[in-house]
């Protein structure tokens, strides 16, 4: 399945977008946890938002 993961800025503004191509919502998270570069992160499929990864929660 098709997902999004939008490089959030500090306002909330999206920079920069990831292809994803995964199995479900739970490789979707995984494959975009993996993305982390100090910017929060926004999932979707479709239009459908899936989770918004805090780049805080990265330890």
């Amino acid at each position: 399945m098709h997902y999004r993961a939008y490089i959030l800025d500090d306002d909330g503004r999206i920079t920069g977008v990831h292809e994803l191509d995964c199995a479900n919502d739970e490789e979707a998270k995984e494959k975009a946890a993996q993305l982390f570069d100090g910017h929060d992160l926004d999932v979707w499929r479709r239009e459908r938002h899936v989770v918004r990864l805090k780049h805080q929660e990265r330890q």
